[in-house]
C-alpha cells in the first residue's frame, strides 16, 4: 500500500512539474516573441545599416552577434522593406500606380516579388502589396478612379457603411469595402465612419471643460493623440489633433509671415523633401497645418508666381507629392532671390518691375510727378497710379503708391514716442474702421504713417483692450519674474503666448525687454538650451548673411530668422559652439607668438576704413581660432602685461 501511494504521489508531482515547466516555457516564449515583434528602434536600424555596410547581408550573423532579440528573417525583412538605400519611400506617383496596375494584370495579384522585379525595382514587395490593398476593390484607372473616390458621400453610401458594420464589425474595413462599397478604399470608409457616422463620437462644438482637458492631457502626453484622446470621452485622436493645431496650441503664431520666415520656410520645403512635419520643426510657432496653408496660398493664389513659372508648377506623373513639393520649394527660392518681380497689366502684357529700396533720385522724381497729378485732382485713383508708374521705369503702380504714402505724403513725419492722446485717438479709430482700413485711420492722425499706426496697434495697443491699465514704468514683481521664467520654459521666447497664459496685465514687449536685459547675462545652464532645430536654423541664417571672411555684418538680421533668440544669443552660440573648424581649449606658446605677430602687422597698417581687424587676424592665423577668440586672447594678454602685447 505504501509503495502504491509513493508511486501515485511521485507521478502526480512529476506531472505538476511538467505542467509548470511547460507554462514557464510558454510564458518565456511569449515574452521573447513580444520582443521580436516590437517596433524597430533607431539604434537597431543604425546597427543593422552599419553591419550590412561593412560585412554584407549575412542575416544569421547579424542576428547572432548584433541583434540577439531579432530573428534573421526579421533583419532581412527590415532591410528589404525600409533600410535598403536603393529603395524609394513615400507615396506612389501616378506613373508607379499605372505600373502596379500593369504588373497585376500581367503577373496576377499576389505576385509581389515578381512585380517588384519586373515593374517596380525601387519599391519593396511589402510596400507594393500595401499600396494595392489600399486601392478600391472596383478596379478603375487614371481619372476614372479619381472621379469615383473623390465624390462627396451620399446617403445611400452611408447606409451601406452602416450595414457593413452591422454585418462584419468595426475592424473589417477591407471586407466592408469589397462587399458593399468597392469604389471606396478601406481607409476612406474608416475615416468617414469615425468622423460622420459613429454614434459614440461627438460632433458638437468643444466645451470649455473639454478644451481644458485637452490642454492638460497634451501637456502630460505630448502630441500622442491616441493617448490624449483616451481621456476625453467621445473625441477621436483626429479631432484632438485638429483642435490643438487650429485653436488651442498657445505657442502657435497666427500672425503674418515676415520676409525672413518666408525665405526660411521655402528653403526648408526644399531641404526637407516637402515633409510638413519636418518643415515645421525649424519654424518655431508654425505648426504643420500652418505650413501646409502657407504652401498652398502661394502655389494656388500667388498670380505672380503662376505667371512667372507657368507649366513648371504642374506635377509630373513621375513625381509623388513630397517630391513635387520639394521641387516647387526650389522654384520659389529662386523667385524670392530674383531682383525683379513680374506684373500682368490690364491689357494682358507682362511688366518687369525692380525690387528693393528706392534711390533718392527715384523718390524726388516720384514726388514731382505726383504733385503735378494732384494739381489736376484732389485724390488719386488706381488709374492715376498706373499713369505715374509709366514714367518710372521698372516700378509698378503698387510700388509707387506705397512709397509715396509711406515717405512723401506726410510732411514732417513724426517719429519717436507716442503720446497718450495719440494712443486714445488710434484706439478709437481702429474701433470705428477696423484693422483693414489703415488709409482711413491715418487720415485722422496727423504726422503718422500707416506703417506706424499698424505697428503701434499690433505691438502695443491691442493688448490693453478690455483689461486693467497696463503699467508703463512699474517694475516687475518677484512673482511676475518667476512666471516669466516658467513661461519661457513652457513656450520658449514666444512672448505673446507667455503674456496670454501667465501675465495678461503686461505687454509682450515688456516681458521681452525684461528677459533680454536681466536673463541674458545669467549662466547658460539657467537658460533654455539650444535645440537641434534652432542650431540648424542659425547655421542657415549665418550662411545667408556672412561675408567673404566669415564675418557677419548684422546679427540682428540673423536673429530675425531664429525666432525666440536675441542677436546676442545667436552671436554667442555661433562664435563659441557652431562655427566650422572651431578650435577650443588652451593656446599653445607658438599660437600666442603667431597671434602677436599678426596683430602687430595689421595694427601698423594705416587703415582708416574703421573695419575690425579681427576677421583678418583669424584668417591669417589659420589655426581654427575664431576672430572672437583671437580678440579675447589678445585682450587677456594685454591685461596680464605681456611684453609684446601693446
Amino acid at each position: 500500500m505504501l509503495a502504491a501511494f509513493a508511486r501515485n504521489y511521485t507521478s502526480s508531482y512529476l506531472s505538476g512539474l511538467r505542467s509548470v515547466s511547460i507554462l514557464y516555457q510558454s510564458l518565456s516564449f511569449r515574452h521573447f516573441a513580444s520582443q521580436q515583434t516590437s517596433k524597430w528602434l533607431p539604434w537597431e536600424d543604425t546597427l543593422l545599416q552599419n553591419y550590412v555596410k561593412h560585412n554584407g547581408k549575412n542575416w544569421n550573423e547579424v542576428a547572432e552577434h548584433c541583434l540577439p532579440t531579432r530573428t534573421p528573417n526579421q533583419c532581412r525583412a527590415r532591410w528589404t522593406d525600409a533600410l535598403d538605400p536603393e529603395l524609394k519611400h513615400g507615396p506612389f506617383s501616378k506613373a508607379e500606380k499605372e505600373l502596379l496596375q500593369q504588373g497585376v494584370e500581367t503577373l496576377g495579384k499576389g505576385k509581389w516579388l515578381a512585380i517588384r522585379r519586373d515593374f517596380l525595382p525601387h519599391r519593396s514587395s511589402r510596400r507594393i502589396a500595401n499600396e494595392w490593398s489600399n486601392r478600391p476593390s472596383l478596379m478603375a484607372t487614371g481619372d476614372k478612379l479619381k472621379s469615383y473616390t473623390s465624390k462627396k458621400w451620399t446617403a445611400q453610401e452611408d447606409e451601406l457603411v452602416l450595414r457593413g458594420i452591422a454585418e462584419f464589425g468595426q475592424s473589417s474595413w477591407a471586407k466592408i469595402a469589397s462587399v458593399y462599397l468597392p469604389w471606396r478604399t478601406r481607409i476612406q470608409i474608416r475615416n468617414h465612419y469615425r468622423s460622420k457616422l459613429d454614434p459614440s463620437v461627438k460632433k458638437e462644438k468643444w466645451t470649455e471643460h473639454e478644451l481644458d482637458l485637452l490642454l492638460r492631457r497634451t501637456i502630460m502626453f505630448g502630441q500622442d493623440w491616441n493617448k490624449v484622446a483616451e481621456g476625453i470621452r467621445g473625441r477621436t485622436p483626429e479631432q484632438c489633433s485638429r483642435v490643438w493645431l487650429t485653436e488651442l496650441d498657445p505657442g502657435m503664431n497666427k500672425g503674418p509671415w515676415s520676409d525672413e520666415e518666408t525665405k526660411l520656410f521655402w528653403e526648408r520645403v526644399h531641404q526637407c523633401d516637402g515633409n510638413f512635419v519636418k518643415i515645421a520643426e525649424g519654424l518655431p510657432g508654425r505648426n504643420r497645418l500652418i505650413c501646409y496653408r502657407k504652401f498652398w496660398s502661394t502655389v494656388r493664389d500667388d498670380k505672380e508666381f503662376a505667371l512667372l513659372y507657368g507649366d513648371q508648377i504642374k506635377r509630373d506623373k513621375t513625381e509623388n507629392g513630397p517630391a513635387w513639393r520639394a521641387r516647387v520649394g526650389k522654384l520659389v527660392c529662386e523667385w524670392l532671390e530674383s531682383e525683379y518681380t513680374v506684373r500682368k497689366a490690364s491689357n494682358h502684357s507682362i511688366n518687369l518691375c525692380q525690387r528693393g529700396p528706392w534711390s533718392k533720385e527715384e523718390l524726388s522724381k516720384l514726388e514731382l510727378i505726383v504733385s503735378k497729378q494732384l494739381e489736376k485732382k484732389e485724390a488719386l485713383d488706381q488709374g492715376d497710379w498706373r499713369k505715374i508708374a509709366k514714367q518710372l521705369p521698372e516700378r509698378d503702380a503698387q510700388q509707387c503708391k506705397y512709397q509715396y504714402e509711406e515717405h512723401l505724403f506726410i510732411e514732417d513725419l513724426k517719429t519717436g514716442t507716442w503720446t497718450e492722446q495719440e494712443d486714445s485717438l488710434l484706439t478709437a479709430l481702429v474701433a470705428e474702421h477696423g484693422t483693414s482700413s489703415w488709409e482711413r485711420v491715418v487720415q485722422n492722425i496727423p504726422k503718422r504713417s500707416k506703417r506706424q499706426c499698424a505697428y503701434r496697434w499690433h505691438r502695443v495697443l491691442q493688448f490693453t483692450q478690455g483689461q486693467t491699465q497696463i503699467p508703463k514704468n512699474k517694475r516687475l514683481s518677484d512673482a511676475e519674474k518667476a512666471l516669466i521664467r516658467e513661461g519661457v520654459e513652457m513656450f520658449g521666447h514666444d512672448w505673446t503666448a507667455i503674456r496670454m497664459t501667465y501675465l495678461p496685465d503686461r505687454k509682450p514687449e515688456q516681458i521681452m525687454r525684461w528677459w533680454n536685459s536681466h536673463e541674458e547675462g545669467q549662466d547658460h545652464r539657467e537658460r533654455k538650451a539650444w535645440t537641434e532645430e534652432e542650431d540648424k536654423t542659425l547655421e542657415f541664417a549665418v550662411s545667408k548673411y556672412e561675408g567673404e571672411l566669415g564675418h557677419v555684418p548684422s546679427w540682428a538680421q540673423v536673429a530675425k530668422m531664429v525666432q525666440g533668440r536675441s542677436s546676442k544669443q545667436c552671436r554667442t552660440r555661433w562664435l563659441y559652439s557652431l562655427q566650422p573648424n572651431l578650435i577650443k581649449g588652451a593656446w599653445t606658446y607658438d599660437e600666442e607668438m603667431q597671434l602677436l605677430e599678426v596683430v602687430q602687422k595689421y595694427k601698423l597698417q594705416d587703415t582708416k576704413s574703421g573695419k575690425s581687424i579681427w576677421p583678418l587676424v583669424a584668417k591669417d592665423l589659420n589655426t581654427g581660432r575664431s576672430d572672437w577668440a583671437c580678440r579675447s586672447k589678445y585682450d587677456y594678454m594685454q591685461r596680464k602685461g605681456h611684453r609684446f602685447a601693446f
